[in-house]
């Protein structure tokens, strides 16, 4: 399998470094580039196949059981345990290794299909390119997306039929997913940038507001327009906008919309771009880089382990990727990545017995996320509720001096009752500073008992 994948990480990386304009060859990588990332999770649950497993889950399985004891729901009950079989890691021993047998397999017939790809990958131009690691290429660029931020430049750099006044491209997916960093790093594209005239961003409250500041800056030449839907789409302010693009002095327009709903796609003149999470075998991928920096995996087989469970726990999310990977780079040992761990599951846990989803779902819908357990490398947690995880936009002046990374060590937290934190800044275009609201629970006695809870 090791021989396998390293052919396919070579013409992974080599077509990475072209731009290819065909459709076909591009739905060809996006499958090979697929495979890559499911070979190398297998290989790298053979080679860390987590001993210790069974003890962690115990440990954080009897907290739990103590905990759920209080709960006197038998729905939350049912909800809870099916929600857990869900979210709890399966052991790599507890699979059929016919599993192994078809991952290799599929890998085989992907190599024995490259012949012509390969072949036709030298007749495309070579992007330029900077020479980074994995880690630092990771943390300062998109990760993964390739394919798609191909399809949006192909987009907008074709030519339009001479009838066709404007063309539009819908970009549609779950909130937090990735679409504008995919847009905006399709737009700082030499390519894109060389063939525009303008570039304008709006959000759907601003296309009045747009359409008036373009006014006076109207000018011939092509223009771009990418504009956000935060939820259903106007249909009057975007009827209007549409009015105004006609009556421009512009040769060509092109503009992508972006938004969470199929409610877009009805504008658009091209094919949408659908956006989804990761994969498992991705999100591995893009966490083992993150949180081992510039250490080899295979030199800390422990910690290998250790963080393929970390990964399953996070349920996908690229912020708390970014937030753990940074905590474990700078606590590179067993003692630390399990604390951690025992941290994280039991914080999962408590809120899929209470809730019955992963806290990363609760923060999609803005529902408050139990807080009160979560503290890392024997900090003392602070008893609150988190909601309201949001952007920080232009009108904020000053963001939160306390940042997560704090928190979750048990830093000193404001006395009020309420308060925000910085949860993380983002390092790549567009450049979110991500804010939540922190809010303490007071606790309460329960009559006739010792034990101390929270509302």
């Amino acid at each position: 399998m090791i021989r396998i994948l390293l052919r396919m990480h070579s013409v992974v990386e080599e077509a990475e470094g072209r731009h290819i304009t065909n459709q076909g060859m591009l739905l060809q990588l996006k499958g090979l580039i697929e495979g890559f990332y499911v070979g190398y999770h297998m290989l790298d649950k053979v080679t860390f196949q987590p001993p210790e497993e069974e003890s962690i889950k115990d440990e954080v399985s009897h907290e739990m059981h103590s905990s759920a004891l209080t709960t006197s729901n038998s729905a939350k009950r049912f909800r809870f345990s099916d929600a857990l079989r869900k979210h709890t890691p399966i052991s790599f021993a507890s699979r059929s290794t016919a599993n192994l047998k078809g991952v290799v397999e599929d890998l085989e017939t992907k190599i024995a299909d490259m012949r012509e790809f390969v072949m036709l990958l030298g007749s495309y131009p070579r992007l330029p390119r900077q020479p980074y690691s994995t880690y630092l290429f990771m943390d300062k660029c998109m990760f993964g997306r390739r394919v798609e931020k191909e399809q949006v430049i192909n987009f907008l750099l074709c030519s339009d039929p001479p009838d066709t006044y404007v063309s539009i491209l819908p970009i549609i997916g779950p909130h937090r997913i990735g679409k504008k960093t995919l847009v905006q790093h399709a737009c700082q594209d030499d390519r894109v940038k060389s063939c525009f005239s303008h570039i304008f961003f709006f959000k759907e409250d601003d296309l009045k507001m747009g359409e008036l500041s373009l006014n006076s800056k109207a000018s011939p030449g092509k223009y771009l327009f990418v504009i956000e839907f935060i939820c259903d789409v106007d249909e009057a302010a975007w009827t209007k906008f549409q009015s105004y693009l006609q009556n421009m002095p512009s040769t060509e327009i092109k503009v992508v919309l972006i938004g969470r709903t199929e409610d877009v796609t009805k504008f658009g003149t091209s094919q949408p771009i659908r956006m989804k999470r990761l994969s498992e075998e991705e999100y591995w991928y893009y966490f083992k880089a993150l949180s081992f920096g510039s250490m080899n995996p295979d030199e800390h087989p422990k910690l290998a382990s250790l963080g393929m469970q970390l990964a399953t726990e996070m349920n996908g999310s690229f912020l708390g990727a970014n937030i753990l990977g940074e905590l474990l780079r700078a606590n590179p040992n067993t003692q630390s990545w399990q604390s951690i761990l025992l941290s994280l599951r039991g914080f999962v846990q408590k809120n899929l017995c209470c809730f019955g989803v992963h806290p990363e779902d609760l923060l999609e819908r803005n529902t408050p996320v139990d807080f009160t357990r979560m503290a890392f490398l024997g900090a003392q947690a602070h008893g609150c509720l988190v909601y309201d995880l949001r952007v920080a936009g232009p009108a904020q002046s000053q963001l939160p001096k306390l940042t997560s990374r704090e928190v979750l060590l048990g830093g000193n937290i404001p006395v009020e009752d309420k308060f925000d934190v910085l949860v993380w800044k983002s390092r790549i275009p567009p450049y979110c500073d991500y804010i939540a609201t922190f809010e303490k629970q007071k606790p309460r006695r329960v009559v006739g008992k010792r034990n101390t809870i929270y509302h």
